[in-house]
């Protein structure tokens, strides 16, 4: 009996940790990812961005995005990989006002995503 209210109470610890670390995990890989577009989206509104800085956003995002497979479905990074793809086609055109819708879609996305998948009553019910 003591065994399997230890067994019950270790299972409930892991599963309550492993939720906390990808909620904050998710959390802050967007809240970074996020940061990083709404500085290419000001160079952009300057007209000053170039198809260069959409490479930077775009490695910045391959090298985050590999552990967020993990835990979120592949639609929603599929998602973010096609807005950004059409945001850097634009930017590679000199498109800039083609170029700003895109890249904030991206970044309502980058705050949206880690709401959709934390834990909230209204993500429960």
């Amino acid at each position: 009996m003591v065994k399997t209210a230890v067994s019950i109470l270790l299972s409930f610890l892991l599963i309550f940790g492993m939720s906390a670390f990808e909620i904050w995990y998710v959390t802050d890989i967007f809240k970074d990812f996020r940061a990083v577009l709404c500085g290419l989206y000001e160079k952009a509104e300057g007209s000053v961005a170039t198809h260069e800085d959409g490479i930077a956003v775009q490695r910045f995002w391959e090298d985050r995005k590999l552990g967020l497979h993990i835990w979120l479905p592949h639609n929603s990074i599929e998602a973010v990989d096609f807005q950004l793809s059409e945001a850097l086609g634009y930017l590679y055109e000199g498109q800039f006002t083609d170029a700003l819708p895109k890249i904030e879609v991206l970044i309502d996305m980058a705050e949206n995503i880690p709401n959709v998948f934390s834990l909230r009553l209204e993500n429960i019910f």
